[in-house]
């Protein structure tokens, strides 16, 4: 098990603690399969589009490698990634 965080990558349970002060949610109420598309946040900081594939997505613990987190599936490019938080994407009225 990791015992410290890489001064080299960017701390996900601080980014996780900055994006719950932000407005973003925890994955304990991530969408459902079929629900639509919606922002994630991952462990790396990396911000993206993405869709659950599960009805009931599985939620990993929280270890030495990050916070809790889920599998997400990328909408422009398919990856799976480790989401650790969500929210709805910002809409300008156009539609």
């Amino acid at each position: 098990m990791k015992d410290t965080i890489s001064k080299r990558r960017v701390d996900p349970f601080s980014l996780l603690s900055e994006a719950l002060e932000n407005g973003w949610q925890t994955i304990d109420t991530i969408p459902r399969a079929g629900q639509g598309e919606f922002l994630v946040i991952t462990l790396t900081g990396l911000r993206c589009l993405a869709r659950t594939r599960s009805a009931e997505p599985r939620i990993r613990r929280e270890d030495g490698w990050g916070p809790r987190r889920t599998t997400v599936v990328a909408c422009g490019s398919g990856n799976y990634l480790g989401a650790i938080a969500w929210r709805w994407p910002e809409t300008n009225g156009d539609a």
